[in-house]
């Protein structure tokens, strides 16, 4: 299915100057549509032996005032395990800030093998990129290129600390960075990830549920509490 889609596409390109970039657009179609089917053969498998999907939905807070949602999905079953992020935040700080992103992570077995992470700022594209794992490394790829990454088998990423208190995880890999990000224990319930840059988060659990998350920047921070159901 996917070759042909890809072969019609081919003959539909004629001569000249818009050769280029309709070459591009057939390259980014490929990639997405590789992990589509990727994700199309771990739906299926997972859905044998599924699970009821648990979902958060935070509000995020800044000076006393709602700016916007972040929801947070976990779907477990067939030995594979799917998070989900989508955020809708619109700020103004100095300029109006209208962000939107959607991240999906696929655990096999316990090991990260997909990642996707795609954000917009004010309808302009600011990451859209895929992590996949194969043959042993992670490779990061987008509708340009793939690069391999220097990489170990991740078993924890930014996402499953919505779901999961770190008590004993040292390290989480953040998806939007693309690299590992430290963790440390500030006090009972409370984990600091540290981005780097002057960016950081700390989490706070009661109970081994996450209540709280404060995102912290050298431009401004903000705060995620879960939405009253």
């Amino acid at each position: 299915m996917i070759p042909m889609l890809i072969l019609y596409l081919l003959k539909k390109i004629k001569s000249g100057s818009r050769f280029t970039k309709k070459l591009t657009f057939i390259k980014r179609l490929a990639v997405k549509l590789g992990m589509l089917s990727m994700l199309f053969v771990v739906t299926v498998s997972h859905a044998n032996d599924k699970k009821p999907i648990k979902k958060i939905s935070y509000n995020v807070v800044r000076n006393h005032t709602v700016i916007g949602t972040i929801n947070v999905s976990c779907d477990v079953g067939n030995g594979s395990t799917i998070y989900s992020l989508e955020s809708d935040i619109n700020v103004k700080f100095i300029l109006h800030f209208s962000i939107k992103g959607e991240e999906t992570s696929i655990y096999k077995n316990g090991i990260l093998i997909h990642s996707s992470v795609f954000r917009k700022v004010n309808n302009k594209v600011k990451a859209d990129h895929d992590v996949v794992y194969k043959n042993q490394n992670y490779h990061l790829e987008n509708s340009e290129t793939t690069k391999k990454l220097s990489l170990k088998a991740i078993q924890d990423n930014l996402v499953m600390l919505y779901f999961k208190e770190p008590k004993t995880i040292k390290s989480v890999y953040c998806d939007y960075i693309k690299r590992m990000a430290k963790v440390e224990a500030l006090a009972e319930g409370v984990y600091k990830v540290d981005f780097l840059d002057g960016k950081y988060n700390i989490f706070y659990y009661e109970n081994g549920k996450c209540v709280k998350v404060e995102a912290n920047s050298s431009m401004f921070s903000v705060t995620l509490i879960p939405a009253k159901s």
